[in-house]
């Protein structure tokens, strides 16, 4: 598997809701800015890659929501953070109060070597200012943070301060820089191999199995997604060549539909998954089946209802009703009870 990366950090953006914070997320990854604000709902995230001193650093991004009650949520993210970064409206003097109490909770949950930066958004909004410069740069020296003030809106120090916390987080980790989280590709090539051996051979030959046993009435539809480990990776006209020489290899040739790569969450969701998760928000037999990893999240928005990994499976009715969502440990061939049940409820 080709290395995107060299190492990847997770940056995690904290502070009162209305700060700013999604919107200096999307400013840095995405170069976009919407004025209009939406809060958060638990936990979003972005990802870019940056290179420094010739390390390609991947950055995930994580937005929490400032709401008090999505607390226990966002709290769980605080100790797989290498950096965080202190949020606040220069507009908003509240929001600036409660920087110790986001402080204070980063001391409790967030790993003892994490970095940390303290940041005062809004800076183009001079004439509302309600917390001057040399506050919050005497606030950042309490705390021992480098002190940056922003504007997502005039794209002000946005680059910069998160370019600096990604290096401060590179800095604290150089030494073991090429074992920190870029154990991510040895986890992935892990489980390519776990796979080979075991969960994919056998689905794809128990899909040919069920296609085969009933040609006429049932139709199996394959849809590759590169959104879980990045494991399906080559372009849609090397899927079928890697499927017969790589995995499951040794000459496999699928007897059904296989369309091109999909996404099956996040914003570019394909709207037969969007249908088919709304009507089964969880697997049948796992209804706590849910990605359980962050630093493998690699779609936004996150949702209850999103496909885990590869090889969750739909059972649909003749009428395009969906009938059953099964996990991905669920094994393929065992469908086949739920499929005759089907079909004996249905006119030939």
């Amino acid at each position: 598997m080709a290395k995107q990366y060299d190492v990847l950090f997770r940056l995690l953006l904290l502070g009162d809701s209305g700060v700013g914070k999604t919107c200096m997320m999307r400013r840095f990854t995405e170069g976009e800015f919407d004025p209009s604000h939406i809060s958060t709902i638990g936990v979003d995230f972005k990802m870019k890659t940056l290179e420094i001193d010739g390390i390609k650093v991947r950055v995930q991004i994580w937005d929490t929501a400032g709401q008090e009650r999505y607390k226990t949520i966002t709290k769980q993210y605080y100790r797989r953070a290498q950096g965080i970064v202190f949020v606040y409206d220069i507009t908003n003097e509240p929001s600036f109060q409660h920087i110790a109490k986001w402080a204070s909770d980063a001391d409790e949950y967030a790993p003892d070597k994490v970095q940390r930066i303290l940041v005062g958004n809004k800076s183009d909004e001079e004439l509302r200012r309600m917390v001057t410069t040399d506050q919050g740069s005497k606030l950042a020296q309490t705390y021992e943070m480098e002190f940056f003030e922003t504007s997502a809106s005039a794209s002000s120090n946005i680059s910069e301060s998160f370019t600096r916390m990604t290096e401060l987080v590179l800095r604290a980790h150089k030494r073991d820089a090429d074992n920190l989280l870029s154990s991510l590709d040895d986890y992935l090539e892990k489980a390519a191999l776990e796979d080979e051996g075991s969960t994919t051979t056998r689905d794809f030959g128990e899909l040919n199995q069920l296609q085969s046993k009933y040609p006429h009435r049932l139709v199996v539809l394959g849809f590759p997604c590169n959104q879980f480990g990045y494991q399906e990776n080559c372009s849609n006209g090397e899927i079928l060549s890697s499927l017969q020489h790589v995995r499951p290899g040794g000459g496999f040739r699928p007897n059904f539909t296989i369309f091109e790569k999909c996404d099956v969450n996040g914003t570019n969701t394909h709207p037969v998954f969007a249908y088919l998760k709304d009507k089964l928000p969880y697997p049948d037999d796992d209804a706590n089946s849910l990605m359980q990893d962050p630093k493998f999240l690699v779609w936004s928005p996150i949702s209850r209802t999103d496909v885990s990994w590869n090889f969750e499976k739909f059972l649909v009715g003749p009428e395009g009703e969906p009938f059953k969502r099964y996990s991905k440990k669920f094994p393929t061939i065992d469908i086949e009870p739920d499929i005759v049940r089907l079909l004996r409820l249905t006119k030939t």
